[in-house]
């Protein structure tokens, strides 16, 4: 028998105060639009992820499951949930569509990352959970309802995928931190068309419709352990990603590869210090023209990350922010960028007005850095500590944080991303020099 990884579920010590606290949005300058932990008897709660907007819905995920000491509360052994809301009416729409159970016939703690649309679905992984408690690959309608278990990863073949998928001719494209040859990841693809397979004692290692395309190696050139989204190119065959560790220094690389799994090149090798990052953790890269645009959690001048820029031709690296460097920037970026434009939007962990994160703006062209917002955490009924990116939609940034709000169990957040929005606070640029 599989021995579960340990987790644990967060239980509320009372419903009825929970339930005398309104769902609202916290007043100016908070950020705040929901708080995790005010929905009863069950809501969702620590989000590590981002979210996705589809047909006039935001949906996301949790990592953990919270539940009040009332009937009809989730099975035991509940380990994340997927929600959904209008964004025009949180309060009123907030909904969950389903409730994790970490057993064999389901996932638990999804991670990182937003769930894919495709063809009415919603595409996602989680990172434990299944026949071989290496995660599962899902499904859910894009209107809350048919969730449904595709495949269940193995070791042998994938092992925790911390990420979702690019759609590459009818076939999702997505990576696993371990599991494979070496047990440093892989690149694989999947046919989402294809029978889902019949839950077996021993269930086949890979199944028909899933293919490992590459494996990642122990040896020091190369990536390993990826935690992000592949990007594909507009010539539809080039992918390209980033891995947390590997690579000449250890701190991970870009590289690219072809959607057959080969030709698989190093772009560039992290080398940390003040002109290159180090370690990126759940992101991926966006691409404009030929070059392509991420964040490092590490790197720089303070070892606070970098924003950087990647030509794809030349693989010329420059390094367009480095975090920290003046009062009050963000610091250690765990997400990903949001191209709109020419701007690139984003998060940082940490740093801020009061070191609880930032949400921040920056032109492609290096220029015109500010931040956006800085978290004040739950005692000012904010958000705390946001670790992916931002998604756009009517005008507005939204997102999650992983602590904070009415409960410190995370809030999801909307935040202006210019300076003609209220109530959010206007941008500020960092120019003051730290120490």
């Amino acid at each position: 028998m599989i021995t579960r990884k340990a987790k644990f579920v967060v239980a509320f010590a009372c419903a009825l105060v929970l339930a005398t606290i309104p769902r609202g949005v916290a007043a100016s300058p908070s950020s705040t639009i929901y708080s995790f932990g005010t929905t009863t008897p069950i809501d969702g709660g620590v989000p590590k992820g981002s979210l996705t907007y589809v047909n006039g819905l935001v949906f996301g995920r949790t990592t953990t499951t919270l539940t009040a000491p009332t009937p009809g509360g989730p099975p035991s052994g509940s380990y994340g949930v997927i929600f959904h809301f209008d964004p025009t009416n949180v309060a009123s729409s907030y909904s969950i569509d389903h409730v994790f159970t970490d057993n064999s016939d389901d996932g638990a703690d999804p991670r990182h990352d937003a769930m894919t649309p495709f063809k009415n679905l919603l595409y996602g992984t989680t990172l434990e959970g299944g026949a071989n408690n290496s995660g599962i690959i899902f499904s859910i309608g894009q209107d809350g309802t048919g969730y449904q278990v595709l495949m269940s990863f193995a070791k042998c073949s994938g092992d925790e995928s911390h990420s979702c998928f690019v759609v590459v001719n009818d076939l999702l494209y997505g990576m696993t931190a371990h599991g494979g040859d070496n047990d440093q990841g892989v690149i694989f693809s999947f046919n989402p068309a294809g029978p889902t397979p019949t839950p077996t004692a021993t269930p086949a290692c890979t199944p028909a419709n899933y293919q490992a395309l590459d494996a990642f190696l122990c040896s020091p050139p190369e990536g390993a352990e990826p935690h992000g989204r592949l990007t594909l190119d507009p010539d539809g065959t080039t992918l390209y990603g980033m891995t947390r560790e590997g690579g000449s220094m250890g701190y991970g690389v870009v590289f690219k590869v072809d959607t057959s799994g080969n030709h698989y090149t190093v772009l560039h090798n992290f080398m940390g210090g003040h002109d290159d990052g180090a370690t990126s953790d759940h992101g991926y890269v966006v691409q404009s023209g030929h070059h392509l645009y991420g964040m490092t959690t590490n790197g720089g001048h303070h070892n606070d990350g970098v924003i950087f820029q990647l030509n794809i031709d030349d693989q010329t690296f420059d390094v367009l922010h480095r975090f920290g460097e003046t009062n009050n920037d963000g610091k250690h970026p765990y997400g990903s960028l949001l191209l709109v434009g020419d701007k690139l939007y984003g998060t940082t962990q940490t740093g801020g007005d009061n070191d609880l994160g930032t949400v921040f703006v920056i032109n492609i062209d290096r220029h015109s850095y500010q931040r956006l917002y800085s978290f004040g955490g739950q005692a000012n009924q904010d958000g705390a500590k946001p670790i992916d990116n931002v998604i756009y939609v009517n005008g507005w940034l939204y997102g999650m944080t992983t602590e904070g709000g009415a409960y410190n169990l995370g809030t999801i957040f909307q935040v202006c991303p210019n300076s003609r929005c209220s109530p959010t606070p206007v941008p500020r640029p960092s120019s003051t020099p730290s120490q």
